[in-house]
């Protein structure tokens, strides 16, 4: 295969140019007038200066602009970095600037942090508004779409070439740029496409997560390759999701167990038909058989269940669970896709036996480049030419995978991935605070939540409400504690003094 995302995508426009392609929450486009805007948007960024390789940073939640912009910047041969559009203002700041991002395009509702961005980072030297009224320092998204010409860009892409750097937290939980290729994220696409039996040009979906996840962001491309639509949303609401749903025939849906039982609370309120449904796909893990019945029962009747193990650097799918696949009920993620091969390995990268725990280890075309700027970690991780997940699992006797455990640090609440060690470090900067330790505790709703264990420094007089506020103020209001336990010590490992989280879990790990 030799192939761009972006070629993949004007396949597509030329194959199905009367077809929907996306649609928001204010407007919708077909594949032809899609192309068109994004060959125009390309042009204009070529006009600005900006070469293959030149890196953009990305600022917004779903909106047809923003898919425009991608599917842009994959043409011209730009690496782009969305930016959280959850994060603070340091956070977005540090990843604009880590990344070495030369220009900015956001949308209108981001424009005080855009603003302020442009007076801390010099680095980059243009912004452009998207969704009218943009302020003073930047270009206008619209003006420059319609003073461009259409005409497909001529750059010459290989598939070897770099399309995103996405953040995540790895196997350590400290922040790190993953650089995505062309060629990962196609054969992502291909695999999924395959062994799923979709998306195909039939199929339409409603996706509201952002899509500075990689989950959303491969799910968009992947509907572009198809030919199929992509509906996004710049928020979630339940109500609204399954609105949706019944009014325009959405095929396929992506949830977790939160979402679910959110959209279960919400058809109980008001019934709607949802019987368009013919596929769902269940992630981040195990869902449970008396939610499963439910939700088949009241939500999808007509749906057919999928789960998958996935990670960002692996663009994201592994492993696939398909619906006649018989350990469906034992909490298995599936077997590998047909371009991937899964390892269980021990401390020496030793194959392990059957039905034993070990480190999930991952070799294929869809695995990463490299964490950016971070040579290290980028060895560790890709050590022996497979990518070490920091994932715990193993295999039955018929070659299913099961997720054992996850990374030890990483707490997932309400379908986001919060990492301790990043809190951890937040409570560090307040002076009544000596040591600090964060786990996550399970919650009926949320999954799990964020538990607090504090050390106060001698004298010091912290209450619950201090140390909640004082990570509000640093970090994304997601990853904030909900409840924080005070301790005259944290227990330590003899080796090296290192908090034993096990312990901790034991002793306050109830919700």
């Amino acid at each position: 295969m030799e192939m761009t995302l972006g070629e993949a995508f004007s396949r597509s426009a030329r194959k199905f140019p009367k077809k929907m392609a996306c649609k928001d929450d204010d407007s919708a486009l077909t594949y032809e007038q899609l192309n068109e805007r994004v060959n125009r948007f390309a042009n204009a960024m070529e006009g600005l200066g900006l070469n293959k390789g030149a890196h953009v940073a990305t600022l917004s939640n779903n909106c047809i602009p923003l898919m425009e912009a991608y599917l842009a910047h994959l043409k011209l041969g730009l690496v782009t970095t969305p930016l959280n559009s959850r994060g603070t203002l340091e956070e977005i700041c540090y990843q604009a600037e880590f990344t070495d991002s030369e220009i900015l395009v956001f949308h209108h509702d981001f424009s005080e942090q855009a603003e302020e961005m442009d007076h801390r980072l010099p680095q980059i030297k243009r912004f452009i508004c998207m969704g009218g009224n943009p302020p003073g320092f930047a270009l206008d998204y619209e003006d420059l779409i319609q003073k461009a010409n259409d005409k497909e860009p001529e750059i010459h892409l290989v598939e070897e070439d770099e399309a995103f750097i996405i953040f995540t937290g790895g196997t350590t939980g400290t922040p790190k740029g993953a650089i995505l290729t062309h060629k990962g994220l196609l054969w992502n696409i291909i695999c999924v496409s395959t062994e799923n039996q979709s998306p195909i040009p039939e199929d339409k979906i409603y996706y509201p997560m952002q899509m500075y996840h990689t989950a959303a962001l491969s799910r968009f491309l992947a509907y572009m390759y198809a030919g199929g639509t992509f509906i996004g949303s710049k928020t979630f609401d339940p109500d609204r999701y399954l609105d949706i749903v019944e009014n325009e025939r959405t095929t396929f849906i992506v949830g977790n167990p939160t979402i679910f039982r959110m959209l279960l609370e919400a058809n109980k309120r008001h019934s709607r038909d949802t019987s368009s449904i013919k596929r769902w796909l269940c992630t981040q893990g195990f869902l449970h058989p008396g939610l499963k019945e439910e939700v088949e029962k009241n939500l999808w009747p007509n749906g057919e269940l999928y789960g998958s193990y996935a990670l960002t650097e692996a663009s994201p799918a592994v492993t696939v669970l398909k619906p006649w696949d018989k350990p469906r009920e034992w909490g298995s993620v599936g077997r590998p896709y047909m371009c991937t091969e899964v390892r269980i390995v021990d401390e020496e990268d030793g194959d392990l036996p059957t039905g034993e725990e070990g480190e999930i280890i991952v070799r294929g075309p869809t695995v990463f480049k490299g964490y950016y700027k971070n040579p290290e970690e980028t060895a560790a991780t890709l050590r022996g030419g497979w990518l070490h997940t920091g994932d715990v699992g193993k295999y039955d006797d018929l070659g299913y995978l099961y997720m054992v455990d996850r990374l030890k640090d990483m707490i997932k609440t309400g379908g986001l991935n919060v990492y301790s060690r990043e809190i951890e470090e937040a409570l560090s900067y307040h002076p009544d605070i000596a040591e600090g330790a964060i786990i996550g505790v399970p919650h009926p709703k949320w999954g799990e939540s964020i538990k607090a264990i504090v050390v106060p420094r001698k004298g010091a007089a912290l209450t619950e409400r201090e140390v909640i506020d004082h990570c509000r103020n640093h970090l994304a209001s997601y990853k904030k504690p909900t409840s924080v336990i005070f301790v005259d010590e944290l227990p330590k490992g003899t080796f090296g003094g290192k908090i034993l989280k096990r312990v901790l879990r034991e002793r306050y790990g109830e919700g």
